[in-house]
């Protein structure tokens, strides 16, 4: 099964102060243990998110969230999901039937790369469930 990590999963995972994390730990070291499915954006927001002041009052050093995205990348079953003719149709029908705006746009561009890509997407957003034609999880 192809998992497709959203940010909050891989932050949660990764900070031992986050309360979702020894869910979060377990499924990224446990079945996502050999590779998952990501993207730019998501590898973009864990950085954005861990190093960050005002959102840890003891973010993580650069250099290990780095390294922590760098041994997720070696996981040989990890995979970059990138955007196709078909994702992007996805994507722009989401945005419309769900008339989206500010931050929803994210999740439907996340929303639309599982879809396009036959993976499950697994996040703590419950709002994915909402989504039609979307294999979601939560953590």
């Amino acid at each position: 099964m192809n998992l497709l990590l959203d940010v909050n999963v891989l932050v949660a995972a990764h900070r031992a102060d986050h309360p979702a994390h020894a869910r979060a730990l377990a499924l990224v070291d446990g079945e996502a243990g050999g590779g998952f499915a990501w993207c730019p954006h998501v590898r973009n927001g864990f950085l954005r998110l861990v190093t960050h002041a005002q959102v840890f009052a003891d973010p993580t050093p650069l250099a290990v969230a780095m390294a922590t995205l760098a041994g997720w990348r070696r996981r040989p079953a990890t995979v970059e999901l990138g955007e196709t003719d078909g994702t992007w149709d996805i994507f722009s029908r989401l945005c419309h039937q769900h008339q989206a705006r500010g931050n929803a746009v994210y999740d439907l561009h996340l929303a639309a790369l599982a879809i396009g890509h036959g993976a499950t997407l697994i996040s703590s957003d419950q709002g994915f469930a909402r989504i039609a034609g979307l294999r979601w999880r939560p953590v």
